[in-house]
């Protein structure tokens, strides 16, 4: 009776960890590190030396902390691309009414891609604004060297068609 709750209350430890950890990568790391290093250390150990127990244990804690270790520097990269996207969709909006009617300058395209603005984003300032862009091939080639799309290129040609 007593293994019997025992192994309830593991069973209930363990998923109460499994759905807590699923909410974020170091959390979802850990547990699948833990998994898997129990799993590789009980066939190393039961193999060379018959103590899977022993090998499962210290399996699964190098496991979990490898994991949860990959898994939170995957949650920061995360948190900083949310941030970067984030702060490119306010400085849009915050800049938006004043690009309204206002000249765009090659540099403003190369700022704003590599803040991360989306291209729809660029695209639509420079639609909205007076510039008329006059790309020589050298201006083409700074553009796309700095990471600027050709969908934003056609875009600033397409201005001196006005």
């Amino acid at each position: 009776m007593r293994s019997k709750l025992c192994g309830r209350g593991a069973f209930i430890c363990v998923m109460g960890v499994c759905v807590a950890g699923c909410q974020s990568k170091a959390g979802t790391g850990a547990l699948v590190g833990g998994a898997g290093g129990a799993a590789a250390g009980a066939a190393i150990g039961s193999v060379s030396h018959a103590r899977a127990g022993e090998g499962a244990l210290i399996g699964a804690a190098v496991g979990a902390l490898g994991g949860a270790l990959i898994g939170h520097s995957m949650d920061k990269a995360d948190e900083q691309r949310d941030q970067r996207n984030s702060y490119a969709e306010h400085d849009y909006d915050r800049r938006h009414a004043s690009t309204l009617g206002e000249t765009v300058t090659k540099a403003d395209v190369i700022k704003w891609t590599q803040r991360g603005v989306h291209d729809e984003v660029i695209i639509d300032r420079v639609e909205r604004s007076r510039t008329v862009f006059h790309l020589a091939a050298a201006d083409e080639n700074e553009l796309r060297d700095n990471g600027v799309s050709e969908s934003v290129i056609h875009a600033m040609e397409a201005t001196a068609r006005r």
